[in-house]
């Protein structure tokens, strides 16, 4: 320890003010436990949590050094990494400028990226003035999500000017002061852009934490190699989110912080989900949830599709005819939320089109769940 090192002792210490580290410190807090939190940006809003801005390495398996406040160091008895992803493609990696999702430009922007993230970024940026191009690595943006509802999005993206490009390769990036040159692998010169965002997951958000000081492990991709409930090869320190290359997207990450939360407070804690849905809120809300119909059929079932709704406002359905299983599900448009929640549940209990079919039909302005399922049910008598 460094002479006139200030020195502090945490229960739990969680290192990353993301949607897992929100939720894991208010979880840990609401246990009972004294409770820091560490982020780069401020996080001042979560009673009961003392928040340190700034950023922590490991010194030890006991402790950390904080960069950035008068904190210069902590004690904990549990932490928990929830610092999220590194994000990609890796041919943008070491680019200056900005990639943050937190800072939408109105300037010209491209975002690289495929799903909801990439998505959201786009939006974000063109609700601040940004004159957007979306590129996209391989041949679609929603790649999990059937086709049907993706092109909805697709359609929605394009009346909001976001530019789309799909199987996009970079060959050179060019920086300059206030702008990057951008030339795909086709020759292609893209054009100048004031900012490029990365919007891809492919790696965990390690750089800065000096894991070598612990015994985490991580895998190939550089995700930290974690159990269900978040313990690592180190014990007193579990990890959360999206830097475990897993529950990537806000919701389901907000779910594991308060798992690993649970867990690291000593309580025995279990979430092993069938299915994550995929849930999209801008240009429109959209969620998809299980399996879409070449899902279906790469993983060995009989496959068929039903939908109903018009225009924006969708719902699909995959199905097993042999078995009649509930694949995957989902919609666009206002039902979004709804049909995504239910498709969770039935897919979860293993529901099949005659269970979804005798559900009563619920008064509404929308189609749900049940009325594609009788439309199905009935088609295959």
């Amino acid at each position: 320890m460094v002479v006139g090192e200030f020195t502090q002792d945490a229960d739990v210490l969680v290192i990353g003010g993301g949607p897992a580290g929100r939720a894991a410190a208010r979880r840990c807090c609401e246990l009972g436990r004294q409770t820091m939190l560490v982020d780069p940006s401020p996080c001042d809003d979560i009673a009961d949590v003392e928040c340190l801005e700034g950023t922590a390495r490991f010194v030890d398996k006991r402790s950390v050094q904080i960069t950035g406040e008068h904190v210069s160091r902590i004690r904990f008895k549990r932490a928990i990494i929830c610092t999220g992803c590194r994000m990609g493609p890796d041919t943008l990696l070491g680019l200056e400028s900005s990639g943050s999702w937190r800072a939408p430009s109105s300037g010209r922007v491209l975002v690289a990226g495929t799903g909801p993230v990439a998505i959201e970024t786009a939006m974000k940026n063109v609700a601040a003035g940004g004159d957007v191009v979306l590129a996209c690595p391989g041949t679609s943006l929603l790649p999990t999500v059937d086709p049907i509802l993706a092109a909805v999005i697709v359609e929605h993206l394009a009346s909001n000017q976001v530019d789309l490009l799909t199987n996009v390769q970079f060959a050179d990036i060019t920086q300059d002061n206030d702008a990057a040159l951008v030339v795909l692998d086709d020759g292609t010169v893209l054009g100048e852009f004031e900012q490029i965002v990365a919007a891809q997951p492919f790696a965990g958000q390690i750089d800065t934490l000096d894991l070598h000081s612990t015994s985490i492990e991580l895998d190939e991709n550089n995700w930290i190699k974690t159990t269900d409930t978040g313990a690592t090869a180190e014990t007193r320190i579990l990890a959360a989110g999206g830097v475990t290359g897993r529950f990537l997207e806000a919701a389901a990450a907000r779910l594991h912080g308060q798992l690993v939360a649970e867990t690291a407070c000593g309580l025995e804690a279990d979430w092993d989900p069938v299915v994550i849905p995929t849930v999209l809120e801008s240009p429109l809300p959209m969620s998809w949830c299980g399996l879409n119909e070449s899902m279906a059929m790469d993983a060995g079932h009989e496959t068929a599709s039903t939908g109903l709704g018009h225009g924006t406002e969708l719902i699909r359905m995959v199905h097993d005819p042999g078995t009649g299983l509930l694949l995957g599900a989902g919609a666009t448009g206002p039902a979004a939320r709804s049909v995504g929640e239910a498709a969770v549940i039935a897919i979860e209990m293993g529901a099949t089109m005659e269970d979804l079919a005798a559900m009563s039909p619920i008064s509404s302005d929308h189609f749900n769940l049940s009325d594609v399922a009788r439309t199905a049910w009935k088609a295959s008598r």
